[in-house]
């Protein structure tokens, strides 16, 4: 096998930009993990699928995080700078696996009032669109992000950007939504309030009335900005979530 040769590139422009805004976000306050009997959702999946609609658990997941964020106003806000959105509707930032170490945000908005089936005809639809202007998006920071050429002066911009409302809900809505096939995900950059991190559904072995039995098992996570939700908001949504999932209400 030949070596590979060494080298040093620079970074361009859009790369540039993108590590500046990972700096200036806010560092995590902390997270919590739940895990999910997936037994009836992976009958509902079974059943959508058998009527055409090609539903997965994480649509699932999107469905059941939008109802409880409608049912709890409490949790449901973002917080930036001096200001704190408390919104009318839930938009759900759900990150897109792109073709950059970034992952694009597709927003579904007022997610609460799609059914599973709209949402997956909506996510599945978009997704294309949303990794296309991924790379529209860079290449314009390509063309011009060389108008702002250092690092101090790029940051200054995206924290006046971050702290306001306006520009966080644009950019991922008001709740964030990431999904990866690991067994636990814990996503530390996100510019909600709270974000969720949800794994892949494994058969596992749980203690059910005192027996051993394999159940399809999720894990769930909240990851929380201290200056919006505490520990006790996070963990009492996800068990919200996971009554959801668990249930026949989906």
């Amino acid at each position: 096998m030949a070596k590979a040769e060494e080298r040093t590139v620079s970074l361009d422009f859009a790369d540039r930009w993108l590590s500046d805004a990972f700096r200036v976000l806010d560092t995590p306050g902390g997270f919590v993990t739940l895990d999910v009997d997936m037994s009836n959702a992976r009958k509902l999946v079974d059943d959508l699928r058998a009527q055409g609609t090609p539903a997965t658990f994480n649509h699932l997941v999107v469905r059941a995080a939008s109802i409880v964020l409608v049912r709890r106003p409490d949790v449901h806000y973002i917080v930036a700078g001096t200001r704190r959105l408390h919104p009318s509707r839930v938009d759900i930032g759900l990150s897109v696996a792109g073709n950059t170490h970034y992952a694009p945000v597709m927003v579904i908005e007022d997610a609460a009032h799609k059914s599973v089936s709209e949402l997956t005809t909506e996510i599945v639809k978009r997704t294309p669109e949303v990794r296309a202007k991924e790379e529209l998006d860079l290449a314009s920071v390509r063309r011009w992000g060389w108008l702002v050429p250092f690092g101090s002066w790029r940051r200054a911009i995206l924290r006046w950007c971050f702290r306001r409302v306006w520009f966080r809900r644009k950019l991922a809505g008001t709740f964030q939504i990431s999904c990866l096939p690991a067994d636990i995900l814990v996503p530390f950059l996100f510019t909600s309030g709270a974000a969720l991190g949800v794994g892949r559904v494994r058969d596992k072995v749980v203690a059910v009335d005192g027996q051993p039995v394999v159940r399809p098992m999720l894990t769930i996570a909240c990851i929380i900005d201290h200056k919006a939700w505490d520990g006790v908001r996070a963990i009492s949504f996800l068990d919200e979530v996971r009554q959801l999932l668990e249930s026949a209400v989906l």
